[in-house]
């Protein structure tokens, strides 16, 4: 009998289960196919909860004419129930732009599926959704310049020429009315009457969207013959129509390019700089490895285990946790898209704020060693000198994106370290890399730091306020390049959403934040193998070297907005970005395999220090 009960207690209880994503609503099919900005995508179904607010994505393909297709495609949208057979979603500018392009805009055709989920009335439970898996969109752009349209028909023209297709009327659908003897379009099998529907996944509603993809041998036409509405699909070889352009040659020239310009890297001050760094940390490594403990005369001690080695080498003091906290918030809120000053100047005043608090804590309090207040002026001036390279290295990213704003800053960049920004072209990577070093040297120094930090002393309070406020400056910094240059909150695997939601945005700002922690640890790393060096000790280095580098970063940066040198890198912009990816790929190989086991270093190999 307990038996029993206890058998129909697990049943039962199985049984109140919420399911795993019921698909309690039926979507059947889309009301109108041909969608232009203003209009409204009515979703027909059943069982859709009157009323309330919607989430519909769009997964799949998106083909435009003459263009690349964009594969595995995701769109969310809103949406609202307007009665239990219908749902609407508004196509706006920026669902249109979307879809079509800006530059030009054309006329896109979406292939894939469309989900419709709606938010539970019960928490912790998941959404209401349904699925019409097979969906064909036709998203038309609002009407261009006269010179663009007859650009567009003449480019169909053409490639109608090169088929061998001759046409009754290239003013409406096309439809055939001969084929030339011995051309492209005979040997595929197309005939007389046959009427264009789609060609490389694009829908034939004008004679401008005929017209193959780049860079394809073959292209696949489906054509309606006898009335079959089903099509006919038949393959066109259109290797030819387009000769081979240099933008088709940009991966090989980029690689050419990036390999040419590692080898001056390494041949350069640079190379000698790169492997001073490693004797360096070769040299500390060993040092630690090699030091003898003291001898023990008190009672023995019980090993230190890894955590509690962890926890000693943490900050004790409060000071430290509010910073962080304190920096941490503001990178969240930027990441967030929450206006700090105003979103297109966010991140340069982020970058103002950590340099003028900087400066102003080397005017108050100072730097150990130094009571004049004229030494602190003097401290607070390089620390501006030193912004002047950061600044640079973010304008000439602004410049290059068209915005400063961290929205524009996301979307021009992926969340693959490929995509990201820092990758894009060698004026991007110097940028980073001018942003990151101008981090490095520390205006908390001073010139007594042996004697302040001496066993047994404490730094004074007054010289522990510089030390706080650079660590916030630390921490503002590298917020700023992870979202300018290192992804940002992109997440793996999550496509451009116009939908606010909550879990993948804090997804994002975990992200951004662990990115923003990996760029300082990144840089107190490199303080710690250089020795921590002081900002007045690299004052010559900064005003000689890194003050002109930010500026020719930004007069690099806009001189390539102007229209021939835009053209010509606008050509191997790939191949540009994966060369300046294998760059910082190969340099640190390059660095771990001169740091492997048993390798000697030499007086002769060391030389002085060149960041000096």
């Amino acid at each position: 009998m307990r038996k029993a009960v206890s058998l129909s207690l697990i049943i039962f209880g199985w049984g109140c289960q919420p399911a795993a994503g019921p698909a309690l609503v039926q979507v059947s099919g889309v009301l109108s196919n041909r969608l232009r900005e203003g209009d409204v995508i009515e979703l027909r179904g059943d069982s859709f909860p009157e009323g309330r607010a919607a989430e519909v994505t769009l997964r799949g393909e998106v083909s435009r004419a003459g263009q690349a297709r964009a594969r595995r495609f995701e769109l969310s949208l809103p949406g609202r129930s307007v009665s239990t057979h219908a749902v609407a979603i508004d196509v706006t500018r920026p669902v249109e732009r979307t879809l079509t392009g800006t530059s030009p805009a054309l006329h896109a055709t979406f292939h894939g599926s469309i989900e419709v989920s709606f938010a539970p009335r019960v928490a912790r439970t998941p959404p209401v959704a349904g699925v019409l898996p097979d969906v064909t969109l036709d998203f038309i752009p609002a009407e261009g310049d006269s010179a663009s349209l007859e650009a567009e028909r003449e480019e169909g023209r053409r490639f109608a020429d090169f088929a061998g297709v001759l046409l009754a009327d290239d003013r409406t659908v096309p439809t055939v009315s001969g084929v030339m003897p011995g051309s492209v379009a005979e040997r595929a099998g197309v005939v007389a009457g046959d009427r264009l529907l789609e060609l490389g996944g694009v829908h034939v509603l004008a004679i401008g969207d005929f017209v193959p993809p780049p860079r394809a041998r073959t292209a696949e036409l489906v054509v309606e013959r006898d009335g079959n509405a089903d099509g006919r699909r038949l393959l066109l070889d259109v290797t030819g129509f387009r000769p081979v352009a240099a933008r088709d040659l940009g991966l090989a020239a980029g690689l050419v390019a990036g390999a040419l310009a590692l080898f001056f890297l390494l041949a350069s001050p640079f190379g000698r700089a790169l492997a001073f760094v490693e004797h360096r940390l070769l040299e500390r490594l060993r040092n630690r490895k090699l030091a003898v403990p003291p001898p023990r005369t008190g009672p023995a001690r019980r090993p230190v285990s890894l955590l509690g080695r962890l926890s000693r080498a943490l900050p004790s003091g409060p000071g430290t946790y509010v910073v962080f906290a304190f920096a941490s918030a503001l990178v969240a809120a930027a990441a967030l898209g929450i206006p700090l000053v105003a979103r297109e100047v966010d991140l340069p005043a982020l970058v103002v704020l950590a340099f003028t608090a900087l400066a102003f804590a080397s005017v108050v309090f100072g730097a150990p060693g130094e009571r004049r207040f004229t030494a602190r002026a003097r401290r607070a001036l390089l620390v501006f000198a030193q912004s002047i390279p950061a600044l640079g290295a973010l304008g000439a990213v602004g410049l290059t994106v068209g915005s400063f704003g961290p929205e524009a800053l996301g979307l021009a960049q992926g969340a693959l370290p490929w995509q990201w920004l820092a990758f894009k072209s060698p004026l991007l990577l110097a940028s980073a890399l001018l942003f990151v070093l101008s981090l490095v040297p520390e205006a908390s120094r001073g010139r007594s730091l042996e004697t302040a930090l001496a066993p047994g002393r404490l730094r004074a309070p007054r010289t522990a306020a510089t030390a706080l406020t650079g660590q916030g400056q630390l921490l503002l910094g590298s917020g700023v390049a992870t979202l300018a240059f290192f992804g940002g909150p992109h997440l793996p695997g999550v496509g451009y959403s116009l939908v606010p939601g909550f879990g993948v945005a804090l997804a994002g700002v975990a992200v951004a934040l662990l990115k923003t922690w990996a760029v300082a640890g990144s840089v107190a790393l490199l303080r710690w193998v250089l020795g921590r060096i002081d900002i007045d000790e690299v004052r010559g280095l900064t005003l000689r070297a890194g003050v002109p580098l930010g500026a020719a970063l930004v007069g690099f940066a806009l001189l390539a907005r102007t229209p021939p040198l835009e053209h010509l890198l606008a050509v191997s912009d790939r191949g540009l970005a994966w060369a300046s990816l294998a760059a910082g790929v190969f340099l640190c190989g390059f660095v771990a395999r001169r740091l492997l086991p048993g390798r000697a270093v030499t007086d002769a190999e060391r030389g002085p220090n060149p960041w000096l």
